[in-house]
């Protein structure tokens, strides 16, 4: 059956543990349809895409764009200092452990004076494109880093340190004076690893323990115990309550759904 398509936007997010498929339309903005796909180990990445298209019927259809979140690493470059020509260089050089069969892409963020580099796997990508027209691919930091810089006004005293905790990584996103600072992401091998990097990330970029503020999100019991971790030591943490932030929205009330995905669907970044 072919399914109505319209304004619907098809999104997909894909890390190393399972994939998102979400079918949404900013027409109708409390209506949201979507599908965890846990990966199947013994398989690769592109099998797994090729298995979750082929069973899930959200992805049948015409769309008026698809949309693909990459979760992983990524670094940025100064928006200046930027050529096309160097960006898989650029992303190698700083994280070689990701180099093969990885695709190198950026998102353009001139409002942060800023190019963000990820990468994605180029058979995934390739399956991708060969399923779907309209495909625009970005890394899952993009709407956080554009989402955080928003809630960072200019007018804005106290400087604010945002961590994001998915997957195994946490990123970390500095803003003052409503100018990106910082940035910066980890690997998590293990539950205090992310405590460590936190406080040395807030020591070296001069954060201010009694006035600036840092604001946690991610994975539930993570958060919470880095909350409980890092209080002793910097007077204003908060963990941020999506629900509270998109005012109740349907999709903030799926505890399934990464933040990254939840500011994508509802801020259209």
């Amino acid at each position: 059956m072919k399914l109505d398509s319209s304004s619907d936007t098809l999104y997909i997010r894909i890390s190393q543990k399972e994939f998102v498929f979400a079918r949404y339309d900013h027409l109708r903005p409390q209506t949201l349809n979507y599908v965890v796909y846990k990966l199947q180990p013994n398989i690769s990445l592109n099998a797994n895409m090729h298995e979750a298209i082929r069973r899930i019927s959200l992805t049948r259809g015409d769309f008026s764009y698809v949309r693909v979140l990459v979760e992983g690493a990524a670094t940025l470059v100064p928006l200046n200092d930027f050529d096309e020509d160097d960006a898989e260089s650029f992303y190698f050089f700083n994280l070689p452990e990701k180099q093969k069969w990885r695709l190198v892409c950026y998102d353009t963020l001139p409002h942060l004076n800023a190019v963000l580099l990820f990468s994605v796997d180029k058979d995934v990508c390739h399956t991708l494109e060969e399923s779907f027209q309209n495909l625009f691919v970005q890394s899952s930091e993009t709407p956080l880093l554009l989402h955080f810089a928003q809630c960072s006004p200019a007018s804005l005293k106290q400087g604010r340190i945002y961590a994001n905790l998915t997957d195994g990584r946490m990123s970390v996103m500095g803003f003052r004076k409503g100018k990106l600072g910082l940035y910066n992401s980890f690997a998590l091998h293990h539950d205090d690893d992310a405590a460590y990097y936190l406080l040395r990330t807030v020591k070296g970029w001069s954060f201010n323990i009694e006035t600036d503020e840092l604001f946690l999100k991610g994975e539930v019991g993570l958060t919470q115990k880095l909350c409980a971790e890092v209080k002793p030591y910097i007077s204003h943490v908060e963990v941020i309550d999506a629900s509270e932030e998109f005012n109740t929205h349907v999709a903030t009330l799926q505890d399934c759904l990464p933040f990254d995905l939840i500011v994508l669907l509802l801020r259209a970044f």
